[in-house]
């Protein structure tokens, strides 16, 4: 198998820079041209021996296009404050190390079980640090009929969709990238186009109920079920009750280059004012809050430090609350195996 001339620099690259990324709490260059560079020679001593890997010029010139697209989308998660550079790169490499499976988007299965564990980090903080009373809150706030009507229709009609979508990009169908694509259509429709979201569950779901079959199996009713769940514990118990726990209110002399802020500062009216950032698709809802103190807000830098330092006699506020970075090459590294796990045992399932 191909996976076995890269697997020894996979294990290589995840292990040193987890170490690092847990100690130091960076990701040095070097690791990541060093596996860079590995890759590159491997593939070229492949493709020149003409051997029966199947390293066509077509497998070449899908593994650069798949290269590209996890470049483009490590640098968006960067450009909005969901990982730092250097995780970006390591997310780079490691596509790279990882011979893509005949489908331009394959690096997509890699960040999906990236996030896996990084969901169950968030979940199992979020338990640990809230009260019972904030629990309760949470769970009933989770757990309300209206919503939960709202959320089955919608994951029932847009789940429709994604089959045909996988087929196109030629991924595997899974639950991860599903709910992944289901939250994504969920945030373009309540903060982009804007049209309540149970007028559009509402006509997908009579659609597919005339129109699509499968529905009508227990199969299908437990994929439903299971989907609806994970959306729920995900919105509410991962992205609600764990933000406020992932960032700390630092004093200005506090802060460092390279931190990510969790709040952004903007000019309205002759005020300095401030209010929590949006992260990731919730960053697509735009709204004129006045200018903006700094044009780039997904890390802090030596000159932005100083203008803050140099504005404090002007600012309402001595404080900026910063987002608690975690390590995140161990996540990444447990993605990537995961994604080899599923990519090896899913022809036998």
């Amino acid at each position: 198998m191909l996976i076995y001339w890269f697997l020894p620099m996979i294990l290589f690259l995840g292990i040193v820079t987890s170490y690092e990324d847990i100690k130091f709490g960076k990701i040095r260059n070097k690791w990541i041209l060093f596996s860079i560079s590995y890759s590159i020679l491997i593939y070229l001593y492949l493709f020149l021996l003409n051997n029966n890997y199947g390293l066509n010029l077509k497998f070449i010139l899908g593994l650069l296009l798949n290269s590209i697209l996890a470049l483009i989308v490590g640098f968006l998660m960067w450009n909005v404050g969901l990982w730092r550079a250097g995780d970006a790169k390591l997310f780079f490499s490691f596509v790279i190390l990882m011979p893509y499976s005949q489908s331009y988007f394959s690096f997509v299965n890699i960040l999906s079980f990236t996030f896996i564990p990084i969901s169950l980090f968030f979940l199992a903080t979020s338990i640990l640090k809230t009260s019972y009373k904030e629990k309760r809150y949470y769970f009933k706030k989770t757990f309300n009929i209206k919503a939960i009507i709202t959320i089955i229709l919608f994951i029932f009609g847009v789940s429709w969709l994604i089959s045909p979508l996988f087929q196109f990009l030629g991924l595997k169908i899974n639950i991860l990238l599903s709910l992944f694509f289901i939250f994504l259509v969920y945030y373009f429709v309540e903060n982009i186009i804007k049209i309540r979201l149970y007028y559009i569950a509402l006509l997908l779901s009579v659609l597919r109920l005339i129109l699509d079959p499968s529905v009508y199996s227990l199969y299908f009713v437990y994929q439903l079920i299971a989907l609806t769940l994970l959306f729920l514990i995900i919105r509410i118990f991962i992205i609600s009750m764990s933000s406020k726990y992932f960032a700390n209110e630092l004093k200005f002399s506090e802060l460092k280059e390279g931190m990510i802020p969790a709040e952004i500062i903007f000019l309205f009216k002759g005020k300095y004012y401030k209010k929590p950032r949006r992260f990731f698709i919730f960053s697509f809802k735009k709204k004129k809050v006045g200018k903006l103190l700094f044009k780039n807000y997904n890390e802090l830098t030596k000159e932005a430090i100083d203008r803050l330092n140099s504005l404090q006699k002007r600012l309402p506020f001595k404080t900026l609350r910063i987002q608690t970075t975690i390590p995140f090459a161990p996540f990444m590294l447990l993605g990537v195996l995961l994604t080899l796990t599923f990519d090896i045992f899913t022809p036998f399932l």
